[in-house]
């Protein structure tokens, strides 16, 4: 079969699978929101078309089908994307045995339901070192502690979650001599249109830095904005970066019998200083994957994310993946006193959860 066969055979899939694959939850047809980087979209922009194969974003302007949704998605090639589809879709086990350009498929004979392959792109592992150096370098600033006190946030939470603080631009000229302008990219700190000698960071001159830790190394950076200009949107992700969850961690300790997923990381830290250990996904349609989810059974799951309608459906569709797992999870209700996030309910002046 040749390549555009294939490009439209793996383009007959829903967008709806295909989110599924990629952990976010799409509709069949209509209106969500923009599960792509860089998009803060509290009014839904991001319509499944009737046919339910094509989309189309109307706040970033990004169209098309199921490739070009993992293409997008992952910041990676159209040939990237390809492969990576048919391989989680299992479409190459169906029909065609093994394609060089398309890598190496699943087992035919798998039985493991769909939802349950890991969406993950082909990508270098985490460089530990380099993160590490650049949050060496980056150390919270006295406004941007400020920003977090004036959300309610206590001196020791902000201590335990070691976040930073975007310098100059400059110190890329001390990582780049250290480390190498690709590696840098690799890593996911430039911009795409970056270049050797004329590199733009990912992260802004005084963004905060969210560290995601997975066995106690930086694995992913999180950024938010500070300053007012958000046509990017106020929380910016590594470049063509596989996609984590925030505080991965507390789902390796054993001892914690209590978690709270939350919407982001500062929701994360909110719930923490409210006495429950939490996860954070980013952004309400994102998932978890099949280790993740096991890792929450025979713990209590809160369901913690925004008390608006997109956070309800969520946690309607999140309560059903959960259980495929074999865990049961509670929806927290909305607070009386209108708070519409757990940051708003512990500014309001409450202690516990």
């Amino acid at each position: 079969m040749g390549a555009r066969e294939d490009t439209a055979r793996l383009n007959g899939l829903s967008v709806q699978t295909v989110g599924a694959l990629l952990g976010i939850n799409l509709p069949a047809s209509g209106m969500a929101r923009c599960p792509f980087e860089g998009h803060e979209d509290s009014t839904p922009s991001f319509e499944v078309k009737r046919d339910g194969r094509r989309w189309i974003c109307y706040g970033c302007n990004e169209h098309g089908g199921a490739i070009d949704l993992v293409k997008i998605y992952y910041g990676i090639s159209f040939l990237e994307a390809k492969r990576w589809l048919a391989e989680k879709s299992g479409f190459a086990n169906r029909s065609w045995r093994r394609d060089t350009q398309l890598g190496t498929p699943h087992s035919a004979n798998s039985t493991t339901p769909q939802h349950q392959r890991l969406p993950e792109a082909a990508e270098e592992p985490p460089d530990h070192r380099l993160y590490q150096a650049l949050l060496e370098l980056a150390p919270l600033q006295t406004h941007g502690k400020d920003y977090l006190q004036g959300r309610g946030l206590a001196d020791d939470i902000i201590e335990r979650f070691s976040i930073g603080q975007m310098p100059s631009v400059k110190i890329f000229d001390q990582l780049t001599a250290e480390f190498d302008f690709t590696r840098i990219e690799v890593a996911g700190l430039f911009t795409k249109s970056s270049k050797r000698g004329r590199y733009r960071p990912i992260f802004p001159e005084n963004a905060l830095l969210f560290p995601y830790l997975e066995g106690g190394r930086i694995v992913y950076f999180q950024a938010r904005i500070l300053h007012e200009d958000l046509r990017g949107g106020r929380w910016r992700n590594l470049n063509h970066r596989r996609r984590r969850i925030y505080n991965s961690d507390v789902l390796a300790d054993d001892n914690i019998r209590r978690v709270a997923i939350c919407e982001g990381a500062i929701d994360v830290l909110s719930a923490t200083q409210l006495g429950c250990e939490a996860i954070g996904l980013i952004g309400v349609t994102a998932g978890l994957t099949k280790d993740e989810a096991t890792a929450l059974r025979r713990r209590q799951v809160d369901i913690l994310l925004d008390w608006d309608a997109a956070g309800e459906r969520r946690a309607v569709t999140l309560r059903k993946e959960l259980a495929r797992f074999g865990v049961a999870a509670t929806r927290k209700s909305a607070p009386t006193c209108g708070a519409k996030d757990i940051n708003e309910y512990l500014q309001g002046g409450a202690t516990r959860i």
